[in-house]
C-alpha cells in the first residue's frame, strides 16, 4: 500500500510500518489479550503475513523501542473510498494510556491520504468485548449494524463505522 505515513515520534511513542521482525511480538500481544481464540490469532497472523507481502497496510506503535501494538487495514473491496480496520491490538500494559488512540489516529490519517472517507470495523458483541466497543465509540465510531449470532450462539457481529473528515495531505 503506497502513501503510508513516514514514522512519527510523539512523546516517546513512535508510529511506523510494521516489519517482519515484529511478527513474534505481534503474536505475543495477540495471545496476551486473552480474548482471541487460537483460530483468531492464526487468522490475524496470516493477515500480518499478507500485509508484509503488500496485501494490507500495517502500522506499528512502540514506546521506548518496545512494540506496543499494531493495526491491519485496507481498502474495502468494490468501494471507492471505504476502508476496513481489520485488526488493532494493543499490549495489555499499554492499554488506557492513549497508545491505541494514537494508533487509530495514524490509521485514519493514512487512509485519508489515500482518499478514504469511511472506516468500518467489525467486532464481537460478547460481554468481554465491551471495552473494545467502548474504545471505538469514544474514537468517533457509531454502531451501523448488528448481526445476531454471527460468530456463534450469543456472539453478535457488531459493525461500526466512522466518517473520516478533514484532509491530512500536505
Amino acid at each position: 500500500m503506497g502513501g503510508l505515513p513516514a514514522p512519527t515520534d510523539r512523546m516517546g511513542v513512535t508510529i511506523r510500518l510494521l516489519r517482519s521482525t515484529d511478527r513474534p511480538c505481534v503474536e505475543e500481544i495477540l495471545a496476551a489479550c486473552s480474548v482471541f481464540s487460537e483460530e483468531e490469532i492464526r487468522v490475524a497472523l496470516a493477515m500480518v503475513d499478507a500485509g508484509l507481502d503488500g496485501e494490507y497496510a500495517l502500522l506499528a506503535i512502540e514506546t521506548d523501542d518496545q512494540l506496543d501494538g499494531y493495526a491491519c487495514f485496507g481498502p474495502a473491496p468494490l468501494t471507492t473510498t471505504s476502508w476496513y480496520l481489520y485488526w488493532i491490538c494493543i499490549r495489555s500494559q499499554a492499554q488506557s494510556a492513549g497508545v491505541g488512540r494514537a494508533l487509530q489516529t495514524a490509521v485514519e490519517a493514512a487512509i485519508r491520504t489515500q482518499g478514504g472517507t469511511c472506516l468500518v470495523v467489525e467486532t464481537s458483541g460478547r460481554a468481554d468485548y465491551a471495552k473494545t466497543r467502548r474504545f471505538y465509540e469514544l474514537g468517533g465510531f457509531i454502531e451501523a449494524g448488528r448481526i445476531a449470532g454471527f460468530y456463534g450462539p450469543g456472539d453478535d457481529c457488531v459493525i461500526l463505522s466512522k466518517v473520516l473528515t478533514g484532509d491530512t495531505r500536505e
